[in-house]
């Protein structure tokens, strides 16, 4: 049995992004653009993947690693080349292939199963993809003759007058029998003016001897490419609308939805409420009845049941349910903040696990420690982690309570049902049950303002006269 390919186009570099990267592996909503292209296609009718990379190829197969074939595009030399390129892991192969360029994330699996479906039962040798543009600018433009039959595609700088006038333009995207895609790969000649080998010359090479149908999409946002920074932001936008409308039909509320940003493979549970201006990307988990935002970011990180984190950053970390977090904190680095905790203004938790019922209201830093139940960080109190070479941990159990402006020296070892004095600098274990003080004695001068202050004035008042 003959089978599907996806064929993606990635070896450009896409120099109007003005990014270091191919363009292809541009990020959407912090996840590359050709992993969403993977992700669907492997949702659809086709049975295996083709990536052609060209440009710092390493970037793109890191990304996409084993889940693809690879070719190689060794000369930038258009898109006619890059699909030849191909010949190496297709030319022996039956079937059916898509080809599809690697900027185009929007394309939905339902769009090209319908696309694969509509060649296969229309009996055709090309089917290519085509939309309707008000302002066709920069698109090669579908030229038909007098039956309605596609004869050409025509580039937009090499169209006439008469034919800058057509709204109908090729998606980049075409259907192909892979027993003729080969050979007529090889009879594309050489574009003058631009030295490359143009795909679109396939149709005036086979409209004569084989069957050349087209597929027009309504929709033409789903075939846009990403070719700059602004047409990067239209397709995050169009992301954003579609996994936001999915969520809110989900049961999820959103309070300004226009203004959150959610990534392609968060998990949000029904009966989450989002406010404005939150973002929650990378592989993200919301549990039911959590309250997120406004002006918060999420990633890679897990939000227990109604857990509350607003205006607050929080990376690669966990939640515990009932857990209130901000305004203004930071967790990061695998912080795992455990039920019924309050992490407060302006406290950072990094690499920390805490307890149930641990608070730490302001103005704290808590990294590199392990911290129990019911311990109490009072305001500006903070492990001392990092000596100026390697970091040590701090270690707190239950029941601590640690007093204003507490520097925990680490390593050091905390034990259950600790006080520690307000202002103290402590840097040796404290054993259960115990007080800790560690600071100086206070020492009152009497009379200093008369002694430091009234001489002074004194002085000014003798140089004034």
């Amino acid at each position: 049995m003959s089978k599907t390919f996806g064929l993606i186009l990635a070896a450009g570099k896409g120099t109007r992004m003005h990014s270091e990267i191919p363009k292809c592996a541009y990020p959407l909503l912090k996840k590359p653009m050709i992993e969403y292209i993977v992700d669907k296609l492997e949702r659809t009718m086709i049975d295996e993947i083709v990536v052609v990379v060209g440009f710092k190829k390493e970037a793109i197969m890191d990304i996409l690693k084993d889940r693809v074939k690879y070719a190689e595009q060794t000369e930038m030399l258009g898109t006619g080349h890059a699909a030849l390129a191909a010949e190496a892991v297709l030319g022996k192969e039956e079937g059916t292939t898509l080809i599809q360029p690697g900027d185009m994330p929007l394309m939905s699996i339902k769009l090209t199963n319908k696309i694969l479906t509509a060649h296969r039962n229309m009996g055709n040798d090309l089917t290519v993809v085509s939309m309707d543009f008000k302002n066709p600018k920069s698109y090669g433009r579908i030229i038909r003759n007098k039956y309605n039959m596609i004869t050409a595609i025509i580039e937009d700088k090499d169209c006439s007058n008469e034919q800058k006038q057509i709204h109908e333009v090729n998606s980049g995207v075409y259907v192909i029998d892979n027993q003729i895609l080969f050979d007529v790969l090889k009879k594309i000649k050489k574009n003058e003016s631009k030295g490359e080998y143009y795909l679109t010359d396939i149709v005036a090479l086979m409209h004569k001897e084989c069957k050349v149908g087209v597929f027009n999409v309504y929709d033409e946002w789903l075939t846009m490419g990403v070719n700059d920074l602004y047409s990067a932001s239209v397709a995050e936008r169009y992301l954003r609308d579609e996994i936001n409308k999915s969520h809110m039909l989900d049961g999820v509320q959103m309070m300004s939805p226009n203004t959150i940003t959610i990534g392609h493979n968060v998990v949000i549970e029904p009966g989450v409420s989002i406010l404005a201006n939150t973002t929650i990307t990378g592989n993200s988990i919301i549990r039911s009845g959590a309250i997120i935002g406004p002006n918060t970011e999420i990633h890679n990180s897990e939000i227990s049941q109604n857990a509350e984190v607003k205006h607050s950053l929080v990376y690669d970390s966990f939640v515990g349910e009932s857990s209130t977090v901000g305004p203004f904190a930071h967790l990061r680095n695998h912080a795992n903040i455990g039920a019924f905790n309050r992490i407060g203004n302006f406290v950072e938790v990094k690499n920390s696990k805490t307890g149930e019922h641990t608070k730490a209201s302001h103005l704290s830093y808590i990294g590199d420690a392990a911290v129990g139940s019911r311990v109490n960080f009072g305001c500006g109190s903070i492990t001392v982690n990092y000596d100026g070479v390697n970091k040590y941990q701090t270690i707190i159990g239950d029941d601590v309570f640690i007093g204003c402006n507490v520097n925990m020296i680490a390593p050091i070892t905390i034990d259950d049902k600790v006080f520690i004095a307000a202002g103290s600098t402590v840097n040796k274990d404290i054993p259960t049950g115990s007080l800790a003080i560690g600071r100086t004695k206070q020492i009152n001068k009497e009379k200093y303002y008369d002694k430091l202050i009234k001489p002074k004035s004194e002085k000014n008042e003798k140089n004034e006269k």
